[in-house]
């Protein structure tokens, strides 16, 4: 069960990846299969959110449920845990195509060296 704050700190999280895709409550329904009446009150703070509209939301956002998890406090934040990786690997995972998946991994690799190769330079400075 989630406590008040948690309940508030989902929505607002809920309502800043809403805002970040230009989405209302309704395009949120739609996406997610969810009747729009479920996501006002998850917004108003007047529900908590079961697993399957977790990962509904999750599906819809094209984000790891794990992720939502996390935002919903039904799994530990891990410090050493890195939401931007599992997002990249979610991704990754969700190209089918073989070329892609090795453009992708090409991709990274350059912005890697470019990286280190930055990092070498501020330190001849």
């Amino acid at each position: 069960m989630l406590s008040a704050g948690q309940r508030t700190y989902f929505s607002e999280w809920l309502q800043t990846e809403m805002d970040k895709r230009g989405w209302s409550q309704s395009d949120l329904a739609r996406s997610a299969g969810l009747n729009r009446a479920v996501v006002n009150k998850i917004l108003n703070g007047k529900s908590h959110p079961q697993p399957p509209t977790l990962e509904a939301i999750s599906r819809a956002f094209k984000i790891p449920v794990e992720a939502i998890y996390r935002a919903a406090g039904l799994l530990s934040v891990d410090t050493e845990h890195d939401d931007i990786a599992d997002e990249a690997f979610h991704i990754l995972k969700n190209i089918q195509n073989p070329q892609r998946r090795a453009t992708v991994i090409t991709l990274l690799r350059a912005l890697v060296a470019e990286e280190e190769n930055e990092r070498k330079a501020e330190k001849a400075k």
